[in-house]
């Protein structure tokens, strides 16, 4: 997918996510002004919300190739720090276990 539409899509699940803001905004001004009480917000804007959501998803995952992250390299180097200054390993030395 190109990277344009791509970006195109997730700008799309943006403005349809804050026109789902703007619509339970409005419920409650609703509510508000007509005097009853809250229940929750209507399961249409709940759907809407849910559908930006994957629309915003969509465009992020298809918007650039993602790496793999290598985490062995990251902690070849934390493993030596990680267990030569655990406190464990302290009072094992102190101890003479």
């Amino acid at each position: 997918m190109n990277k344009k539409v791509a970006f195109l899509i997730s700008i799309i699940g943006v403005l349809i996510f804050l026109h789902t803001v703007y619509s339970s905004l409005q419920h409650r001004k609703y509510l508000r002004l007509t005097d009853q009480h809250f229940e929750g917000i209507p399961n249409d804007i709940i759907f809407e919300c849910i559908v930006s959501l994957f629309i915003f998803s969509f465009g992020v995952v298809n918007s650039q190739t993602l790496t793999p992250i290598r985490v062995s390299s990251h902690l070849s180097k934390k493993y030596k720090i990680l267990f030569t200054h655990s406190p464990i390993i302290t009072i094992e030395k102190k101890k003479g276990f």
